[in-house]
């Protein structure tokens, strides 16, 4: 990856011309019909049809089709033959240079690209029109939906172009950028944008100019406002040329308004300006309702508007939209209207949109909403739902404000539960666990009230589970009934459910009931972050009974959900559920990305929870791909932060790959299996599964196989009988075991522990002189790892250098290429320097290597090109 100077990765020019594969097929085969003149590439402004003309008319030159190329613009169209005059110059034969170049029957036909083809002057409309009837010139041309072609008479291929949708837009991004892209990023300026390439361009342009789009070292994210820059600007006013008066003043209303109801007179041009891309029309029952496709689009067409003109729309959208009688998303729209235009609330109104916003969810929106209400109704209810969305929004320090007057303002039992929550909720975001239990405990004891009980002891339950004390929070699962428990106590208590039966093996029952509670919807009047805290369970639960991608599914979805939702405190939590899952599913680029997200969003959060473990999935990832510098690093920072008491699987496996990496084997061995204890103590079950597991791939297998095993005899987890029957395999070294094995552990989809799995069984075939199948295990292995090529686990230690080596000389090897010096891997070896110089001497002679770059190739090759996919 080429890099900038302040070590950013650099742009790469021009950009990729992705998903455009079905466009460009269509127009291949057009031009090779014989019985058609070109393709006709149409589509609304800014969706890159030049870009996939001149694709297309470059594929053609390649098949050995003459290319020639002009322009049409409305300054030539008053010249005749002003748009073909660089390719009229006229031969011995007098004849126009376009017509001879045509005329030549030995070689395939010229292609002609002539971009904006309504704009052609007559005569070069005519001279193109002749050439293309005698069948002497095909033409790739394009035009936006209102355009009209001046020979209509020909038959002409359209292919019609779309704005990208938001997974291509991403991978636009990935190649212009050069490193990966925070999701969230690029779902902001998809919306931005409404996926159209050229906007998507300038936009990107200007926020790299801003500083508004920076690069962190891991991926490229967001840290300022999206703005529609001067370009974008100019661009949008140029593409208004074209609508009539009619149609540019409903535009403006809907940029006005946000959303407008497509009234029967409005319908006509809403179809217009539908067909253009301005809009997009979404049905809402029996209902449409007209919103722009690009967020920044509004801004600028509002920057063209005066703001007298704006509020008098605002105030007859609010005279034509009842105000009694509809839906949420209407009392929504005209919350909107009436905060824009500065207009006064009635409170009970303001109360019906602020359940709506927090239903939808809407927690931008609810926020201002929450605090025109306290302003107007001062009291613990309003500042109770004020910090929430506080929380949400990511501003704990005003929360924690407005918690401490609503707390002192109330008597009732049930405003005092619900403020002890929140402040528990904010404490565990300060990483401050035993206060945040101690909160809830007090709360307890001055409660006499039977709803408020249960809420706090739900909060406790949940809380406890997610901090991983199984064993407390099964406590804390106590009376009301479970399936019969309402709102939002039912909601904390079915997510700290969920989390128990899962840890206790039991994963099909957490399964099921996951299943149940999401079909149920959520509780009205819930905390904002109970859906996350649910979302989060089922992940898990889904992950350990074997389903990652479906677990993996559902995490995006709740991540884009909170992404359109503004809910940075979600956002934090489904990032780092996305990080532990691609861990777990061996696609540690992919693993690093989440993690920095995690960090990047826990920092904008104020949630030193997500901040911690951000840096220990940073730290972990690093150790696995044998960073050790980066891994201590990360790893420092992290506990720099102070955390609580809660178990992190993140933590625990950093710190002992970390001393893996750094020659330290033994000691990581001794790490896990004092994680494992804990786990025991914690009800962990699932969770010692996955340190065994690493036990056995940092060589003590036999240790591993007796407690994996009985673990999965008492749980129904398809990972953890999965890893079980993985130590097995190591154990026996049997290669028929070891292939089932690593078939398994492929199709759950844990990519790394297969490729490990694949590995030791070509290291079983080398011992057996089965030569061609040790092959065809390697190259198993090496598809798995080409996509994350810088993991460097022992069990990914080349088949045939494990067979060269000694274990004691394999772990000096693996520390060597790791970059330690001599003397620090006589430290983590308890060796002497004499004795390591002796060690990396026979090593460097057996496999033939001279320094540390060179050992570390020999111990993991790369695939070859060719087994990339």
């Amino acid at each position: 990856m080429s890099t900038t100077n302040d070590g950013a990765p650099a742009r790469r020019h021009p950009w990729p011309l992705l998903g455009r594969d079905r466009e460009l097929e269509l127009a291949g085969r057009a031009l090779r019909d014989p019985a058609c003149h070109g393709v006709l590439v149409t589509g609304p402004f800014g969706t890159g049809r030049s870009r996939l003309a001149q694709a297309v008319w470059c594929a053609a030159g390649r098949r050995g089709h003459p290319r020639l190329h002009a322009s049409a613009t409305p300054a030539a169209r008053s010249v005749p033959l002003g748009a073909l005059a660089p390719l009229l110059g006229r031969g011995p034969d007098g004849a126009p240079g376009l017509v001879r170049e045509a005329g030549s029957a030995d070689r395939p036909k010229p292609v002609l690209f002539l971009d904006d083809a309504p704009y052609l002057d007559p005569a070069s409309a005519r001279l193109v029109a002749e050439s293309m009837h005698d069948g002497r010139l095909l033409v790739v041309t394009t035009t936006d939906p209102r355009g009209r072609l001046p020979w209509e008479e020909h038959a002409l291929a359209a292919v019609g172009v779309k704005a990208l949708p938001a997974a291509v837009t991403e991978q636009v991004l990935r190649h212009a950028l050069g490193g990966a892209v925070e999701r969230r990023t690029a779902r902001l300026l998809h919306r931005a944008t409404g996926g159209r390439p050229r906007d998507l361009e300038e936009v990107l342009d200007g926020a790299l100019k801003d500083d508004a789009l920076t690069w962190d070292g891991t991926l490229w994210r967001l840290t300022g406002p999206l703005t529609a820059t001067a370009g974008l600007r100019a661009l949008t006013q140029s593409r208004l040329r074209p609508l009539d008066a009619g149609d540019r003043k409903l535009l403006e209303r809907v940029a006005v308004c946000g959303r407008l109801l497509c009234a029967s007179e409005r319908l006509t041009g809403a179809k217009r300006l539908v067909r253009d891309g301005w809009v997009r029309a979404l049905t809402e029952g029996p209902r449409t309702v007209l919103e722009l496709t690009g967020d920044l689009h509004r801004e600028a067409l509002l920057s063209a508007l005066p703001s007298q003109r704006v509020r008098r729309i605002l105030r007859e959208e609010l005279d034509r939209v009842p105000a009694s009688g509809s839906g949420p998303i209407d009392l929504l729209d005209r919350a909107r209207w009436r905060l824009a235009a500065a207009e006064p609330f009635d409170p009970q109104d303001l109360e019906e949109a602020l359940r709506a916003a927090r239903s939808i969810p809407d927690h931008g929106i609810a926020l201002q909403l929450a605090r025109e209400l306290e302003r107007l109704r001062p009291g613990p209810a309003s500042g109770l739902v004020l910090a929430e969305q506080l929380l949400e929004n990511g501003l704990p320090q005003e929360a924690r404000a407005v918690l401490t007057r609503a707390t002192q303002g109330t008597s009732l039992p049930e405003q005092t539960a619900r403020a002890a929550v929140l402040r528990a909720q904010h404490l565990v975001g300060e990483l401050r666990d035993a206060d945040a239990l101690s909160v809830i405990a007090t709360a307890r004891d001055d409660c006499a009230d039977t709803h408020a009980t249960a809420l706090l002891d739900a909060a406790e339950a949940a809380l406890r589970s997610r901090l991983g004390d199984m064993t407390a929070a099964a406590s804390a699962l106590t009376a009301p009934a479970p399936h019969e428990t309402a709102g939002a106590s039912g909601e904390l208590w079915r997510s700290a459910r969920i989390r128990c039966l899962t840890e206790s093996g039991r994963t099909k029952d957490a399964v099921r009931l996951a299943r149940h509670t999401a079909a149920g919807g959520a509780a009205p009047g819930a905390d904002p972050a109970t859906p996350a805290l649910l979302a989060g369970a089922e992940t898990h639960a889904l992950a350990e009974a074997g389903q990652l991608v479906r677990a993996e599914q559902l995490a995006r979805h709740g991540y884009d959900r909170a992404v359109e939702s503004h809910a940075v405190r979600s956002l934090t939590w489904a990032a780092e559920q996305l990080g532990r899952l691609h861990y777990l599913q061996g696609r540690l680029d992919e693993a690093r990305s989440w993690y920095a997200s995690a960090l990047a969003h826990g920092r904008e959060a104020g949630l030193r929870s997500g901040m911690y473990l951000g840096m220990c999935g940073l730290a972990l990832v690093a150790a696995v791909c044998a960073d050790a510098g980066a891994a201590e690093r990360w790893r420092a920072q992290a506990r720099s932060l102070s955390p609580g008491e809660g178990w992190h699987p993140e933590a625990v496996l950093a710190g002992a790959w970390l001393a893996a990496v750094t020659g330290r084997t033994a000691e990581a061995r001794q790490q896990l299996r004092r994680a494992v204890d804990d786990a025991a103590r914690r009800g962990l079950h699932t969770a010692q599964a996955l340190l065994w597991c690493d036990v056995a791939r940092l060589g003590d297998v036999e240790a591993a196989v007796e407690p994996l095993s009985r673990l999965a005899v008492a749980s129904d987890s398809a990972l953890t009988a999965a890893r079980a029957d993985f130590a097995r395999s190591l154990a026996s070294a049997d290669p028929a075991r070891l292939e089932a094995s690593a078939a398994a552990l492929e199709s759950l989809g844990t990519r790394l522990l297969a490729a490990e799995a694949w590995n030791a069984t070509a290291a079983a075939h080398i011992r057996a002189y089965a030569e061609p199948a040790a092959r065809a295990a390697v190259h198993r292995a090496m598809r798995l790892t080409c996509r994350d090529a810088e993991a460097r686990t022992p069990g990914l230690v080349a088949p045939e250098v494990r067979h060269r080596l000694t274990a004691r000389e394999t772990e000096v090897a693996l520390a060597g290429a790791s970059g330690l010096s001599v003397e620090d891997i006589a430290r983590g070896l308890s060796l002497a320097a004499r004795t390591v110089i002796n060690h990396l001497r026979r090593i460097r002679s057996k496999l033939g290597v001279k320094d540390t770059s060179d050992l570390r190739t020999a111990l993991f090759p790369r695939p070859l090109p060719h087994t990339r996919h």
